[in-house]
């Protein structure tokens, strides 16, 4: 982890997910001291050179007492735990932690079409809570801007593409270039702003899953964008309490619209942490380790 202030201890939120797990096996291979928090019911095994301490999110006396000798605290939290942040960015003023990173894993929500997205007003939230809290004190924070996660959205959810159910949405023609990065680039990169790992298209990428998974019975259905944030909104509308009719619409249209900055080419990060771009071959390398 790259700063300008030593580093050592590191407490890790959400260890055990997409974004989480990476970043722990990263902390370990440069020889942090890592802390994960855990909820008490947790019965997940970590490596034994990993210190688990089991915690109430909601209890900030015990999270400041959890903290206390800690050096930064990175949060992968997902969605459904993102108000708990400013719970962990409290405690961790109290505690003297000197950085905090967020859960903004994602879309580049400095922009005002990603800002004016329903399921990213959490964030929004959180980002002012930790603007004003900070202030007067000895805590910093980073923002983790990756845009759509490369190899898990290839297999995953089809926020990409669906690589075993061989389906695809191309998205507004899928011409659009946008940012994508692998899980490993995201952990390696932990203290970036922006991380510009690969700029591809939609199109680029169903070439290459055709390739090397067949190019016969595919499931191509030709999107808009725009349509499916407005199939979205309504969803939304009519239903928040249902995010599976609303969330991958938003996450989608960020990602593809044009005008909502999903391509980082010329703002990003990389050189500051040396961290590389990935080739065209890389990227079709990655595609082909995921056919299964």
């Amino acid at each position: 982890m790259s700063s300008s202030i030593p580093i050592k201890h590191v407490v890790l939120v959400g260890a055990t997910g997409a974004v989480g797990a990476p970043v722990l096996k990263t902390l370990q291979d440069q020889h942090f001291d890592v802390t994960v928090f855990t909820r008490p019911t947790s019965n997940h095994s970590f490596p034994s050179n990993v210190h688990v301490s089991g915690v109430d999110y909601e209890d900030v006396a015990g999270l400041t007492k959890a903290l206390e000798g800690q050096d930064a605290l990175i949060s992968t939290i997902g969605f459904g735990g993102a108000p708990l942040q400013k719970n962990l960015l409290d405690a961790a003023i109290a505690a003297g932690v000197k950085r905090f990173l967020p859960s903004e894993f994602g879309c580049d929500t400095e922009n005002q079409h990603v800002a004016a997205v329903p399921i990213f007003r959490t964030k929004l939230e959180v980002m002012e809570y930790m603007e004003d809290k900070v202030k007067g004190t000895g805590t910093t924070y980073t923002c983790v801007y990756t845009n759509a996660f490369l190899d898990w959205g290839l297999v995953n959810a089809g926020l990409l593409l669906d690589l075993p159910g061989k389906k695809v949405q191309l998205i507004d023609g899928g011409e659009t270039p946008f940012t994508s990065n692998s899980l490993d680039i995201i952990a390696k990169g932990t203290v970036a702003v922006r991380l510009n790992g690969a700029v591809v298209t939609l199109n680029q990428l169903l070439g290459y899953a055709k390739k090397y998974a067949g190019a016969d019975g595919w499931e191509v259905e030709e999107v808009s964008s725009e349509a499916m944030e407005q199939e979205g909104m309504k969803n939304f509308q009519a239903k928040p309490e249902d995010p599976s009719g609303y969330v991958m619409h938003f996450i989608k249209r960020a990602i593809h619209g044009k005008e909502f900055g999903g391509n980082f080419d010329d703002n990003n990060d990389n050189a500051l942490l040396g961290l590389k771009k990935m080739s065209d071959a890389e990227v079709e390398q990655l595609v082909r380790s995921l056919v299964k």
